[in-house]
């Protein structure tokens, strides 16, 4: 199984992301609201994510889908930290953060492990842009830490909010990824 393929957006315990859910009812057309994923998410879902704005000088939550097409038409769902930025196949991409309450991962033995943080709300570092008049995103991933390793080698770079806010906003995106929160415990789901 693949590196994060699957995470948790809302798990009904969230006053900020309720709020989220609310005020986007509101604004967003009924037939756009009702595609979004509002708990598991997964590759070819569409869910909520923050991507700064220059024009507004501040971030915005947008609606984006989950994976990037490939010449092949194979979905590209993450991408490695350590060698995005060098990559023809990201070239325009920009930061983006997703919020999130937890994200699995599958040991080589195919069994499904939730993964949190101490933070309600967690942020997952992201790289977006436009496809074909919709915005599409990966999620970066990173060498798993001494929590994660054992169930599986990379994980998700994850960040607190005033770190996703800073990578969404930073001209030099690839020095924050050094910025990210261990997971400091996991559960079986």
């Amino acid at each position: 199984m693949c590196m994060c393929g699957r995470y948790v957006f809302n798990n009904g315990e969230s006053d900020q992301l309720a709020e989220l859910i609310a005020m986007a009812k509101k604004k967003l057309p009924k037939e756009v609201f009702q595609k979004i994923s509002l708990f598991e998410v997964y590759p070819g879902c569409s869910s909520f994510a923050g991507v700064y704005d220059p024009a507004k000088r501040k971030t915005l939550t947008k609606v984006m889908k989950w994976g990037l097409p490939s010449r092949q038409n194979k979905l590209i769902i993450n991408a490695r930290s350590e060698t995005c930025f060098s990559s023809q196949f990201f070239a325009g991409c920009i930061p983006c953060a997703l919020p999130a309450t937890s994200y699995f991962e599958w040991s080589p033995d195919k069994e499904r492990y939730m993964f949190r943080t101490d933070d309600e709300v967690f942020y997952l570092a992201a790289l977006c842009r436009r496809e074909n008049n919709e915005i599409r995103f990966v999620i970066l991933t990173e060498e798993a830490n001494e929590t994660c390793a054992a169930i599986h080698h990379r994980q998700p770079v994850i960040f607190t909010y005033e770190k996703a806010k800073a990578w969404c906003t930073s001209g030099t995106p690839a020095l924050l990824l050094k910025d990210s929160v261990q997971n400091r415990y996991f559960t079986k789901a």
